[in-house]
């Protein structure tokens, strides 16, 4: 009979792996790939570079972080890097990453964020997680005044080392927190982490249950406060964000910090992330921007914050882990060491080519747009999980490459909560393959025309090809199968099944999107039934029966909705921070949010959606919580 308590643990090991808790720069040979034509340091490991020693350090307030110090052999002083690890995670995570910096003449202090480790052959580090609240931010503070006075690190001035920050997920948001308000760093590379948290767990409006269970088992390796703790509870039973909910995470978001002025910023999203969209990412990266930082935005697909199944994970590409790892050594030593630096402002991933590529702003092609309309009234059911579909004939081989938006008027239906999720599909020979298995979904609360930005993606499109704009009431008529084996069924919270959303006969629906090319009038409005799913590129769909319409085709401008939100409508400019909350809570509790999702609450707050369920199956509880209700 198996232990249950060496099933919880394994379980709780799996959970982090796929949460994004390890750093994420791969290691790899001399053979590596230079993404410049010019030599940067070899991402390797070189063990007789360095020493390293583990040390307990007094934070601000008395509080005991657990550190590894890593020192270069070569003669000093050196530049610093300090490095917190993903959510649920601890400094053992960022080994492989402190050593290729150490190794390449780095200083490292790599320390588990406070409240976490605790338990198992570690003592961890001491106080209480809570969540990049200002004491975590303090924390680094206090770990760079502790650098400043090593003889080891390089030092600008009295009390200020010569210092870069690096993490993945809640090690990125720590960063962000820490740039807007000591200007002693010099450098950041926050990866996979998010803007506004509150929209990357219920993203306009509808709760991303799987994260959130993810978010409270991961909490299982770590001290959580109470107030974490209750709110993640609150929102899993209620099965939706209360404003109080959302103002917690908004001030553990970068989108109410103040302005990070003069910190040169490599901001990584991925496109594959499933909690953190690049929307998130691609927030941050403006942001920066709009304060003055010299910032890059490179696009990876390094397989973080993925909810799939384990023979799947990871999902990530090693010529993205290669190139991203070589490139975020290159920006420290750019900054860190007065190096070279031969960046783009945009470099993103190009999945079909095995490549990265290189532009000069994002997204790299204009705003096209294309409308038509709806012949016949559609009802999309919460419990059918019909899909209606909008389809772009494509001429040319066009590139898609940003964050589209969708405009169209919706009717809420029947009693209970109508969400509508929206996709964007390549249908090819028949076959339609959600891309990048992006699903955006929207709590509709009211009549009226929604203005949805939709999760950011990248496909090619061939002459010959369609593009369709997939609708339904229901997320797991648009996903593929593995990842909703995971779920138990859905990432989100789902319609209720007496409830639904109905597009109007004579309704337009217009979409915006950054392509290569100009859209095509779309010729066809009309439904499909859900088919096989592959789980690979997304959702496997047969052809539906459809309507000739006209469609009228415009180019438009670049937009960058943050999805403020007003009872159902999803509008606004994500630079204003929007979450795309309603103007209040309705009967049955659907607020309106904004866009974005790895493990943390930057890497934190990364979990495995739908741990709960699969934790619950392994042990027998198969009781719904009230949240599935």
């Amino acid at each position: 009979m198996v232990d249950e308590s060496e099933l919880l643990a394994a379980t709780r090991r799996d959970v982090l792996k796929y949460l994004g808790a390890a750093a994420g720069l791969g290691v790899v040979g001399s053979g590596a790939i230079d993404p410049f034509a010019h030599p940067v340091a070899a991402l390797q490991t070189d063990e007789d570079a360095f020493q390293s020693e583990e040390r307990r350090i007094e934070s601000f307030d008395g509080t005991e972080l657990d550190t590894t110090f890593y020192e270069p052999t070569a003669d000093g002083p050196h530049p610093a890097i300090l490095m917190t690890h993903g959510w649920g995670g601890s400094k053992t995570d960022l080994q492989p990453l402190a050593e290729v910096y150490a190794s390449n003449d780095f200083v490292v202090l790599a320390y588990t964020s406070r409240g976490f480790g605790q338990g198992g052959d570690t003592d961890g580090s001491g106080g209480e997680v809570n969540s990049t609240s200002e004491l975590e931010r303090q924390d680094a503070s206090a770990l760079i005044d502790y650098l400043a006075q090593q003889d080891a690190v390089l030092t600008d001035g009295e009390d200020d080392p010569r210092i870069g920050m690096d993490g993945t997920s809640y090690g990125g948001g720590i960063q962000l927190r820490t740039a807007s308000v000591d200007d002693r760093l010099d450098s950041i590379v926050p990866r996979a982490t998010w803007n506004n948290l509150a929209q990357s767990l219920a993203p306009n409006g509808v709760i991303k249950r799987g994260w959130i269970e993810a978010l409270e088992f991961g909490a299982q390796t770590g001290n959580v406060a109470a107030e974490n703790s209750e709110t993640t509870s609150g929102i899993l039973e209620r099965g939706r964000m209360t404003e109080e909910d959302r103002s917690y995470y908004r001030q553990r978001s970068p989108v109410s910090y103040d302005a990070i002025e003069d910190t040169p910023a490599l901001v990584i999203p991925e496109l594959t992330d499933q909690l953190f969209p690049i929307n998130e990412g691609v927030r941050n990266f403006r942001k920066l921007q709009t304060d003055g930082s010299q910032t890059t935005l490179l696009l990876g697909q390094d397989g973080t914050h993925i909810l799939g199944q384990p023979e799947d994970y990871p999902p990530g590409s090693e010529t993205s882990r290669q190139f991203v790892g070589q490139v975020a050594l290159q920006w420290q030593e750019a900054h860190l060491k007065d190096g070279d630096l031969d960046v783009s402002t945009l470099h993103y991933y190009d999945e079909s080519a095995d490549e990265f590529v290189a532009a000069e702003e994002f997204p790299p092609h204009p705003e096209r747009s294309t409308s038509g309309t709806f012949a016949e009234p559609v009802q999309l059911g919460g419990a059918d999980g019909n899909v209606a579909s909008v389809d772009i004939e494509i001429e040319d081989e066009t590139e898609i490459l940003g964050l589209p938006s969708l405009q169209l008027d919706v009717t809420p239906t029947g009693d209970g909560r109508s969400h509508l999720f929206v996709a964007l599909q390549r249908v090819r020979d028949g076959e339609a393959t959600t891309i990048k298995q992006r699903v955006t979904p929207l709590a509709v609360t009211e009549a009226g025309e929604i203005d949805l930005e939709l999760f950011g993606v990248h496909t090619h499109l061939a002459a010959g090809d369609r593009l369709r704009v997939a609708m339904s009431a229901r997320e797991d008529a648009l996903t593929s199968a593995e990842v909703n084996e995971l779920f138990g069924g859905s990432l989100y919270r789902p319609s209720d099944d007496d409830a639904g959303i109905e597009i109007a006969g004579g309704s337009e629906v217009q979409l915006s999107v950054p392509a290569s090319q100009e859209l095509p009038a779309a010729g066809t409005v009309g439904g499909t039934d859900g088919g096989e799913m592959d789980g690979t590129e997304g959702t496997e769909s047969t052809e539906g029966t459809a309507t000739d319409s006209g469609m009228d085709t415009t180019e438009g401008t670049a937009t960058d909705s943050g999805m403020d939100t007003t009872e159902g409508t999803a509008t606004g400019d994500g630079m204003n921070g929007g979450d795309g909350t309603a103007g209040g809570e309705t009967e049955e509790g659907t607020a309106t949010s904004e866009s974005g999702p790895g493990f943390g609450i930057s890497a934190a707050i990364g979990g495995a959606g739908g741990l709960g369920y699969l934790l619950s199956q392994r042990l027998g509880d198969s009781e719904p919580t009230e949240a599935d209700d």
